[in-house]
């Protein structure tokens, strides 16, 4: 046997990958929670030279302390440094971390459409979830959509939007997509003027756009009725800079997510969430990110190299 492999939650890595792994002469174990708490994951590591994070739990510092003799960490979703606080000493003690980028970027995409139309057409107030009976809205073909972030994600959904016949779409980006721009005819603006000039705004920055980065000055700036999906991380709005203006009435907003209790009372014209995290949740994702996962992880156990390698 070459060592044993951790593998946290039940979601991904299915029977098949586990076979993979068996068959590579690792022994899996597997600790099926979604969010093991640290002292948990302390001891699961022990004796682990390989780890597959299917969870939402958080690899601290101190989980990685016990991980003496572990060698990879792979994440199955593409913003790994939002669960793995430990990031910076596990690469000190050259354990190899990877990711499973775009695994799920149909999902979501699709999703963020699915909310986008939802509050343009006002599905969620105008069917039984709703009180409304009559209320005339706008069509895309009117509209200016403003994509905040244009990776594997926020591409696809430009690609949406544009088949749909979408008016307008700005983004904005770490650099410019100009094969995407040309492809598509979208204009790369700065933050502020996507933000004034949208009638929607989708984010699909990852966390190290920072917490809060969407906050009152940008908020403020948005139109009058003007619509913003996050089906990005949960914080990047500000809460309540958020709740000013849906309590007001004068933006709108849906979420692959829940907030607090408050915006529970607003009404679903002006707000709408998910119970909990659910853009990712395909079949097809699910086992897309789980093969992924485990060649990631047979590489970097192997010959220390992977596509998807991070650090």
């Amino acid at each position: 046997m070459k060592g044993k492999i951790l593998i946290t939650d039940s979601l991904f890595i299915f029977a098949e990958h586990e076979k993979l792994l068996l068959d590579a002469g690792y022994e899996v174990e597997r600790l099926d929670k979604p969010n093991a708490t640290e002292d948990e994951l302390r001891e699961a590591v022990k004796g682990k030279v390989g780890y597959i994070l299917g969870g939402i739990e958080k690899v601290t510092d101190k989980v990685i302390e016990e991980a003496n003799d572990l060698q990879a960490i792979v994440f199955t979703g593409a913003d790994a440094k939002a669960f793995i606080p430990g990031f910076d000493l596990a690469t000190k003690k050259n354990i190899a971390i990877a990711n499973a980028p775009g695994a799920n970027r149909e999902a979501v995409s699709e999703y963020t459409i699915a909310l986008l139309l939802g509050m343009v057409r006002n599905i969620f107030e105008l069917g039984r979830t709703g009180k409304t009976s009559f209320r005339t809205s706008s069509s895309l073909n009117s509209l200016t959509v403003g994509i905040v972030g244009m990776g594997n994600v926020g591409s696809l959904v430009a690609e949406i939007l544009k088949a749909l016949g979408t008016k307008e779409i700005l983004y904005t980006s770490q650099s410019r997509k100009l094969e995407i721009e040309e492809r598509l005819g979208l204009k790369f603006v700065s933050n502020e003027e996507l933000f004034k000039e949208s009638d929607i705004v989708t984010l699909h920055a990852s966390k190290e756009a920072g917490v809060g980065f969407v906050g009152a000055s940008e908020l403020a700036t948005m139109r009058d009725g003007a619509i913003l999906i996050n089906c990005g991380f949960t914080g990047g709005i500000e809460t309540e800079a958020l709740y000013k203006e849906l309590s007001s009435g004068r933006l709108r907003a849906a979420q692959d997510d829940p907030i607090d209790e408050r915006f529970n009372a607003l009404p679903l014209y002006n707000w709408f969430c998910s119970n909990a995290h659910t853009a990712y949740n395909t079949h097809e994702a699910n086992k897309k990110a789980s093969d992924m996962a485990v060649v990631s992880l047979l590489n970097l156990l192997s010959i220390g190299k992977d596509t998807y390698k991070m650090n």
